[in-house]
């Protein structure tokens, strides 16, 4: 098979229309996120499947998002943004849609803490029964601490989590205290990473580093590749060319020959790790 041919899993991406947004958000789009742009942007790279990541600037509006999974029910999944006061046939509904899990943006959130508290617990026990994961963004440096508190709310209720861009690591780099907390969270339950939006992180900072870091700590199989497409508050041309090297590296490290060079590595991070987080038909 070519690395055309093989099937590619972009596990995290947006889609919106312009000016959308709840009456709090920060962050107003003046463009739209149309699912065929980004599938001329990333369908030359593999055959393309993704999963479809609620923008903070909507909030728990997960309207369009659902729209988006119904249309293409093989080929999306959806991880949503909700609140305690979700209701079982929400979720419900929202499963039989494709969200496989809900996100946490804790970016700039001040009252990240109310995760601890009964109305949270409850909510991540309920997502746990579907079989969701939880998945965490923060700002860089900031991970260790939130992965930390959010592994204590979790308790017993089996919720994998997912770390969002290379986990956020500050400029201690693979010295950064998530890396650590994260290994002390895998006694507990999964933890996967998704290797997207390097250029999210502190200026200089090698991601590949951080990449093998992390195949290290939760192993190859528990690793992701987003393209975080559009790039919200980051818009750029060079953004296009990071996205085919990240979605490349696999391949280049298989081809590198030593643990990854039987060709697993790459398997595995374009698609095969996707298909058993998301339930993709693969």
């Amino acid at each position: 098979m070519t690395r055309n041919a093989m099937p590619l899993v972009d596990c995290h991406f947006h889609l919106f229309d312009a000016g959308t947004g709840m009456p709090a958000a920060r962050y107003r789009p003046a463009y739209s996120a149309r699912i065929e742009d980004w599938q001329g942007l990333l369908a030359p790279l593999g055959d393309l499947y993704g999963v479809v990541v609620q923008t903070s600037f909507l909030g728990t509006d997960n309207a369009a998002l659902l729209a988006a999974l119904r249309a293409r029910p093989g080929r999306l999944r959806g991880v949503a943004v909700v609140d305690p006061s979700v209701t079982d046939d929400q979720l419900a509904a929202m499963q039989a849609a494709g969200v496989r899990g809900i996100r946490l943006n804790f970016f700039g959130d001040p009252e990240w803490r109310r995760i601890g508290t009964a109305p949270w617990r409850t909510l991540f026990e309920r997502i746990a029964v579907l079989g969701w994961h939880v998945e965490l963004h923060t700002a860089n440096g900031q991970g260790g601490a939130l992965l930390s508190e959010l592994d204590a709310s979790l308790g017993d209720c089996g919720a994998s989590v997912v770390l969002d861009h290379f986990g956020r690591p500050g400029e201690q780099g693979v010295r950064d205290p998530v890396f650590a907390v994260a290994e002390r969270t895998l006694q507990r339950r999964q933890v996967w990473v998704k290797l997207s939006a390097p250029y999210r992180l502190p200026p200089g900072t090698d991601w590949r580093s951080l990449a093998m870091a992390w195949c290290r700590i939760v192993g190859q199989d528990r690793l992701l590749l987003g393209s975080d497409w559009p790039w919200t508050n980051h818009e750029s041309p060079a953004r296009a060319g990071e996205c085919a090297a990240l979605f490349r590296w696999p391949c280049e490290r298989a081809d590198g020959g030593g643990a990854e060079g039987d060709g697993g590595f790459a398997e595995s991070l374009r698609w095969r790790n996707a298909a058993v987080l998301y339930g993709f038909g693969l």
